[in-house]
């Protein structure tokens, strides 16, 4: 590989990490923006929102004093998504606190076990990843979605891996703020966990 391949194939994932970082940004932004307003509203107010990134901007979404519409739920999974599977050892700090910002109390210890596991792996091996998510399932009556995409692994500016992965994440509307109460890796035969009970503990196992 030539110097100029290498810069450029630096760039591009730098770039890559930059947009994503932007999109997690812009969503924690509006997220506490509507905590704040559901903050003010009674809890029988059904309050309709549109999101502020132009790909879901067809997409209006509601969210009351325990539940949303399935569209929060995604485009919430998404940012989840971005935090916790795209980024390097610099910027793992900041995706961590962020991350357990929305993590409910039962799963932060383990959450952050995990991530600080895969922080510490990062700075070792030099490793920067990227998600590009592809597809998205969300549950029926269920606050559960299922992303499905493409984790990108680099070593300086080596692509050393490229695999297709799906992961569940499931939430929790508590007071009109939503909580993580599951992250992990899930099966292709059953995204979406059909059998997991209301009453099941929450979980961060990866």
């Amino acid at each position: 590989m030539n110097r100029d391949k290498q810069i450029k194939d630096v760039g591009l994932v730098e770039a890559e990490k930059r947009r994503w970082q932007l999109v997690a940004f812009s969503l924690l932004a509006f997220m506490a923006l509507l905590v704040l307003v559901l903050l003010g509203k009674s809890t029988s107010t059904k309050t309709i929102f549109i999101p502020p990134n132009a790909n879901a901007a067809g997409k209006p979404f509601w969210v009351a004093d325990a539940g949303a519409s399935p569209d929060y739920f995604q485009m919430t999974a998404d940012y989840v998504a971005q935090l916790a599977l795209t980024g390097d050892a610099k910027n793992a700090p900041y995706n961590l606190d962020r991350l357990l910002a929305i993590a409910h109390p039962a799963i932060k210890g383990a959450l952050k076990a995990q991530m600080d596991a895969v922080a510490l792996k990062m700075r070792k091996e030099n490793l920067t990843q990227v998600f590009y998510p592809l597809e998205y399932t969300v549950g029926d009556n269920k606050p559960v979605v299922a992303i499905k995409g493409a984790l990108k692994t680099w070593v300086g500016d080596k692509l050393i891996s490229s695999r297709d992965t799906l992961y569940r994440m499931t939430f929790s509307i508590e007071t009109g703020r939503i909580y993580l109460t599951e992250f992990k890796e899930a099966s292709a035969s059953d995204p979406l966990n059909a059998i997991l009970k209301p009453e099941a503990a929450p979980n961060a196992t990866p």
